[in-house]
């Protein structure tokens, strides 16, 4: 959910839940630059939030990372060790969905003293509804494709996000990006690319070793699912951002009817795939172990966090976190999932990781772009 809130930068204003030190005054007017927190306080002489002494830019890095590798992680592990996957996972997309908006409520009813934010305007709640569908499609699919292919890969292959943002800007939006964006997809594309055939030549050994094609289809399957998972997340933050110009809605209101949204036509899912017989025959908890839980609460507490992000700290921040949170994914894949390394996934890294940093105007390449 990164590109949604990313696209939110100048409603998160009032929506952060860490106060500065008393020290730190920061004026509406400079909330409004759309600037961080931390800059803010910079340019006016003044010293920026911190949390023990620490810089808060740094916890808020820890986080994201941690957050972006862990859910993965978590995710793989609910859907590939034995004991853990019995569970039906569009219960657990309502239940993440459920405690986002739950946090939501008490936030808004904590900041504002009231939830009526969230229907005072009719009209554009109702405009909430498509990006909550695609979110809900791109939850789903996630918990399928994550079954399929191995957490290092597919944290990489998800940040294929950000090509189709790039796509989708420039369709829907009439943006024109300039040349080290087109540089910075064109080379996270190669990037995606040489980490699944790497992948692909190591499935095809195994499929020798045991006269079949499985694990290359699996691998397939799961390349073409995460694709389009990355696709509809993409497409629901650049629509939320088109539907948003001109329009003051907090980012917590958002996020609530968001939420509820997604919490009420979830049952569709649930329902199209067969699994709410099962659910009203053994329980919608079935299958819960505390693994389940916490990759429910990651993921819950996920997007939420994002707001804390644009709050504190900046768009490098959010670059690091996620080259941070691949190199992590994939070390932990080695523990954890008997994961191996190749050349050819470390090549493939490496240029997604740098096309993250171009696309975003904070690295050259060959003299062409200009930061």
């Amino acid at each position: 959910e990164l590109v949604l809130f990313l696209s939110l930068n100048n409603l998160a204003q009032a929506t952060t839940a860490v106060t500065p030190p008393p020290t730190q005054k920061i004026m509406p007017k400079d909330v409004e630059s759309g600037k961080p927190s931390e800059m803010v306080a910079s340019s006016n002489g003044e010293l920026p939030p911190t949390l023990f002494g620490i810089p808060l830019k740094h916890f808020v890095l820890i986080l994201l990372t941690v957050q972006n590798a862990g859910a993965v992680l978590l995710m793989r592990y609910t859907r590939s060790i034995p004991g853990e996957t019995e569970f039906i996972t569009q219960t657990a997309v309502i239940m993440q969905e459920f405690i986002k908006g739950l946090t939501c409520v008490l936030i808004l009813l904590h900041t504002e003293g009231t939830i009526q934010s969230a229907w005072a305007q009719p009209r554009e709640a109702l405009k909430t509804a498509v990006p909550a569908l695609l979110y809900l499609g791109q939850n789903n699919l996630q918990y399928v494709a994550v079954g399929l292919l191995d957490a290092a890969t597919y944290t990489v292959t998800y940040q294929t996000k950000t090509i189709w943002s790039g796509i989708f800007t420039v369709f829907l939006l009439g943006r024109t990006l300039k040349s080290n964006k087109w540089l910075g997809l064109a080379m996270l594309s190669i990037g995606v690319g040489v980490v699944q055939l790497s992948g692909i030549a190591k499935a095809k050994e195994q499929d020798a070793s045991t006269g079949s094609d499985a694990e290359v289809s699996q691998r397939a399957s799961g390349f073409f699912i995460i694709l389009f998972a990355a696709a509809l997340s993409s497409l629901a933050g650049v629509y939320f951002e088109m539907i948003l110009k001109g329009v003051r809605v907090s980012l917590w209101t958002r996020n609530l009817q968001l939420a509820g949204y997604s919490v009420i036509t979830a049952f569709i899912p649930l329902y199209a795939s067969g699994q709410l017989w099962l659910v009203l025959d053994k329980g919608f908890f079935y299958g819960y172990t505390s693994m389940t839980w916490a990759c429910i609460l990651l993921n819950a507490f996920g997007g939420l966090l994002v707001g804390t992000v644009i709050k504190y700290a900046d768009a490098v921040t959010k670059d690091v976190a996620i080259g941070a949170s691949i190199v992590l994914s994939s070390v932990a894949s080695t523990q954890l999932f008997n994961f191996e390394i190749s050349e050819g996934f470390v090549i493939g890294v490496m240029l997604v990781i740098y096309s993250v940093f171009l696309y975003g105007e904070r690295a050259t390449c060959c003299g062409m772009v200009t930061v």
